[in-house]
């Protein structure tokens, strides 16, 4: 005979959900982050489905009050799941590594393993010396060629330009005569630089 189950009021199947997902999350706080895409996960329950409103006003007070975190770094950590899946934290748990650096070798993380020459590591704590390894590797195979001193001098010129614009954004803006003097004193300390800069170059 099946068991009855018994359907709870929205509220209260909402409370009910929430306080799981809190539970859960705690939980996963206390395994040295192993299961980092689940707590991400119920971080994204929490907020699209607006659980948190059984508990704050807005998700912006949730956050701080409730999971200990930042609204801002509770939506990066969404993010992240969104657009990784749960690889991105498998590996994270292994080798310290930042997003973009996942980008760059997103392709060679398949099938809860990293791929990297010829061999498929799996994503797990006794192989990650090897993974860290395996990482390094492919961060060095796919970093872009160094700069060029021509590209690094070009680079160099447009953010003088941007700089002289803003210089002049500010004296167009007719500031008061205390910012002004201000004004005058970061040019002349940016004009004797450049001069100091034509010395040492013998010009």
């Amino acid at each position: 005979m099946e068991e009855p189950t018994i359907a709870l009021p929205a509220g209260d199947a909402a409370a009910f959900d929430l306080g799981e997902m809190l539970g859960r999350r705690q939980a996963f706080g206390t395994i040295a982050g192993r299961c980092s895409a689940a707590d991400a996960e119920c971080l994204r329950r929490i907020r699209d489905q607006k659980l948190y409103l059984q508990r704050a006003p807005s998700w912006d007070e949730f956050c701080p009050q409730y999971l200990g975190l930042s609204r801002t770094h509770a939506n990066r950590i969404v993010k992240l799941l969104e657009e990784f899946g749960p690889a991105y934290f498998e590996l994270a748990q292994l080798t310290r590594i930042t997003a973009e650096q996942y980008r760059a070798i997103a392709p060679a993380i398949r099938d809860r393993s990293i791929h990297a020459h010829g061999e498929a590591i799996a994503l797990i704590p006794e192989n990650a010396g090897q993974v860290a390894a395996a990482v390094a590797a492919l961060r060095r195979e796919t970093a872009p060629p160094a700069a060029t001193v021509s590209e690094r001098l070009s680079a160099v010129e447009q953010r003088c330009n941007r700089l002289a614009d803003e210089f002049r954004q500010l004296l167009a803006e007719k500031p008061a005569e205390t910012e002004r003097l201000l004004l005058q004193s970061t040019i002349r300390n940016a004009i004797e630089t450049m001069e100091r800069f034509e010395l040492d170059m013998g010009l």
